[in-house]
């Protein structure tokens, strides 16, 4: 008998078995398109200190900056899913998300011209214009690789997509490090030149892939798998007029409301140490530019490996005990720099807290995707992105302000203030998700 009508989970597997091609070239392509994102994302923070010097920013300012620079990522995220929606999804979604990623990463490579970003409010307006495309790309990509993917192993292929943000980061603090190191700190907007170079061919190719003769056949592959088929249609469209009722119903989820409210304050942690760390490391430890922007990224060595294991984890424990454990463990860890005294336990810290840091994105994601209506997958996603930013926006004007109440840039007790206010948020989304149910089925 089932509970409450829900329609029976599918059975779970250890291992993502009997998965067509199409599922990998889709899963592929998507990753990479995330890793560009991510890169161009988190690239600014790890130059926090070398923009902050060019442009004589405060800590305050330099707050105030990356707040308008990451919620205008917000912007756009649920009119953008809900127009996604419309168009449709499956084989589509890759038509309306082609021109998006590469306008975007177009706006990027113009903020990397210093003829036109060399002032600072030209280079805002340029970054916020990047971050307004940015942003509404992120739950149509989240969508794009639901879509591709049985439901039996959404949260694998959430978790090794979502992958692509910390390697995306680190290849920020890695690129940033060398820009600085070859061609000096005048020079930091070469960084925003990179992303589209590697969009262009990416997209042309996503573009030609995106079929709908093949997502037909892996639909059918799927059904014959004995696995669930993420749609009963291939291109399930939102009617003309249903947007506004489709996004209402969506936040009155209790799940997704919920889940969006944890997302919010977990991306205040993240953004949080983003922001915080490069400062730290270059004011307090003592550490050249191009260094502070490389060893601010060392816990995304094991985000890599975290956001693999924990959303995999998460079909098989369920999302909500899942997400339990990780925003307990995420609150220890930032907690924990308070003994990051010396750059053994610096590093230490940093690979502890890595291990969840970058896991919790794509468990948010499938926890909506799960609860949300099967043509609104992208609306609902769009609900957590915009969680998401609210919180990364909030987040450096929160750090800025805790470290001048601190004394300034050059004064540890700010950055203590800070570390033990991302503890907080991370115990505080953990109550949020106590309130969240996972489907469950009773055989009878």
């Amino acid at each position: 008998m089932i509970i409450d009508n829900e329609v029976p989970s599918p059975k779970k597997s250890w291992l993502p078995r009997r998965i067509h091609k199409y599922s990998w070239v889709s899963l592929l392509v998507c990753w990479l398109i995330w890793i560009l994102n991510a890169y161009d994302r988190e690239v600014i923070l790890r130059l926090g200190p070398t923009i902050s010097k060019e442009f004589s920013l405060s800590p305050e300012q330099w707050g105030v900056l990356v707040t308008i620079v990451m919620t205008s990522l917000a912007i756009l995220d649920i009119p953008g899913a809900v127009w996604s929606d419309r168009y449709g999804s499956g084989w589509k979604r890759a038509r309306f998300q082609v021109p998006l990623v590469l306008i975007y990463n177009a706006i990027s490579f113009i903020s990397g011209i210093k003829m036109f970003s060399q002032n600072l409010i030209s280079f805002v307006l340029l970054r916020v214009g990047v971050n307004l495309g940015a942003g509404w790309g992120e739950p149509v990509g989240v969508s794009n690789t639901a879509e591709w993917w049985p439901k039996e192993n959404r949260g694998f292929a959430l978790g090794v997509h979502h992958t692509g943000y910390p390697i995306g980061a680190l290849l920020s603090g890695v690129v940033a490090s060398l820009i600085l190191t070859w061609f000096g700190e005048g020079n930091w907007r070469y960084c925003f030149l990179i992303p589209l170079i590697l969009a262009i061919p990416l997209m042309w190719f996503w573009a030609r892939y995106s079929t709908a003769q093949r997502i037909d056949t892996l639909y059918e592959y799927i059904e014959q798998q004995g696995l669930t088929k993420p749609a009963i249609h291939s291109s399930n469209q939102v009617k003309s007029g249903e947007g506004v009722k489709t996004f209402v119903r969506t936040l009155s989820n209790r799940n997704i409301s919920l889940t969006a409210g944890n997302t919010l304050l977990t991306q205040i942690v993240y953004m949080g140490i983003n922001v915080v760390l490069p400062p730290y490391l270059y004011h307090i430890a003592g550490m050249s530019l191009a260094a502070s922007a490389g060893m601010s990224i060392i816990f995304t060595l094991t985000g890599t490996f975290g956001q693999i294991v924990w959303p995999w984890l998460s079909d098989l424990l369920g999302r909500k005990l899942t997400l339990i454990i990780c925003g307990v463990w995420m609150s220890i860890g930032i907690a924990l720099f308070y003994y990051a005294t010396n750059m053994p336990r610096l590093v230490a810290i940093q690979l502890l807290f890595g291990l969840v840091s970058n896991a919790v994105w794509p468990i948010y994601y499938a926890m909506a995707s799960d609860s949300a209506e099967e043509s609104a997958t992208s609306t609902a996603n769009g609900i957590i992105t915009t969680a998401m930013f609210i919180g990364g926006g909030s987040a450096p004007v929160l750090m800025g302000w805790l470290i001048s109440l601190g004394g300034g840039w050059e004064i540890k007790t700010g950055y203590v203030y800070s570390f033990f206010a991302m503890a907080a948020c991370a115990l505080a989304g953990v109550l949020l998700q106590l309130m969240t149910t996972d489907k469950k089925v009773n055989a009878g």
